[in-house]
C-alpha cells in the first residue's frame, strides 16, 4: 500500500526497483511485503547508498522522524504500533515451523544468495553494470570495487566464502530442495494465507527466481515448479500490478 508523503506516511528506505520486483534488497522486499499484507500505509524511497541508515544495510524507516534499521526490529515495532499479526490464529507448532524456515533462509541461504550476487562472475557483471546505472560514473567503479571487496570479506568471515563454488552451490541447491519438497502443493508455509514467515523467505527467494543472470543455485530456483509458484503467487498476492518493473 505505497502512499504518498505526508507528515505521518513511514518512509520506507530501499534499493531500487529490479527484475519485476519493488527493490532488488531481500530483507527490503520482506519489509515490504509485510507492510502490504499488514496494510500499513508507507513512502517507498529509494536509496542505494546504505550506508547512509542507520546500521549501515538497507532497508530502514524513519520512524518520528528517526531512522531505525533491521528489518526484523522494524516489523516487530510496526506490529506493537498497529496492531498487526500476520501470525494471529497460528498454533505454537506452526509459529515454531515459520521460525525455522525463516531462519534458514535469512541465516543460510542468504549468505549463497549474496555469494551469487557479487562473487559468482556472472552476479559481479551485473552488479557492476547496475552500480554503473544508479552511481555517479565517475565514481561507480570504485564503488562496486569497494562493495565487492567488503562482501568478500564479509562471506569469507562468515563461513561460506571459504567453500568453492560447486560447494557453495549444492549448498543452496540443497535449501531449494527441501523447500520444494516441503512446500508441494501448499499455497504458502504454514497455513491457507501468507504469514511473517512467507514474507521473509519470499525476500530472499524472489530476487533469484526473477533475476535474469545464470548462476547455479538461481537457476536451480527456476526449475523448480514449486519454488516458481510460490514466488509467482507471493509476488502477485503482495504486490499485484503495483510492482515496478522498471530499472533505474
Amino acid at each position: 500500500m505505497s502512499d504518498q508523503s505526508s507528515p505521518s506516511t513511514l518512509r520506507v528506505f530501499t534499493f531500487s526497483p529490479d527484475w519485476g520486483l519493488p527493490t532488488n534488497g531481500p530483507f527490503a522486499l520482506k519489509l515490504l511485503a509485510w507492510l502490504e499484507l499488514a496494510g500499513i500505509p508507507y513512502e517507498q524511497v529509494v536509496e542505494n547508498n546504505s550506508s547512509k541508515g542507520p546500521k549501515g544495510k538497507s532497508p530502514w524507516v524513519e520512524l518520528d522522524g528517526k531512522p531505525m534499521g533491521d528489518s526484523e526490529l522494524i516489523v516487530e515495532e510496526l506490529s506493537r504500533r498497529h496492531g498487526a499479526d500476520l501470525d494471529e490464529g497460528l498454533t505454537p507448532e506452526q509459529r515454531a515451523l515459520g521460525f525455522a524456515w525463516r531462519r534458514t533462509f535469512e541465516e543460510h541461504y542468504h549468505q549463497v544468495l549474496e555469494w551469487e550476487l557479487l562473487l559468482h562472475s556472472a552476479g559481479a557483471a551485473y552488479m557492476r553494470e547496475f552500480f554503473g546505472r544508479v552511481a555517479p560514473k565517475p565514481v561507480a567503479p570504485l564503488l562496486f570495487a569497494m562493495i565487492w571487496r567488503q562482501f568478500r570479506k564479509q562471506l569469507h568471515a562468515r563461513g561460506i566464502a571459504r567453500h568453492s563454488p560447486e560447494v557453495i552451490a549444492a549448498k543452496g541447491r540443497a535449501d531449494l530442495d527441501a523447500l520444494a519438497a516441503f512446500l508441494g502443493d501448499r499455497p504458502f508455509l504454514v497455513a491457507d494465507r501468507p504469514t511473517t514467515a512467507d514474507t521473509a523467505v519470499f525476500g530472499l527467494l524472489a530476487p533469484m527466481v526473477f533475476w535474469p543472470m545464470n548462476t547455479p543455485v538461481a537457476d536451480h530456483a527456476k526449475s523448480l515448479p514449486a519454488i516458481q509458484a510460490y514466488c509467482d503467487r507471493m509476488r502477485e498476492r503482495c504486490f499485484g500490478s503495483k510492482a515496478q518493473l522498471d530499472r533505474p
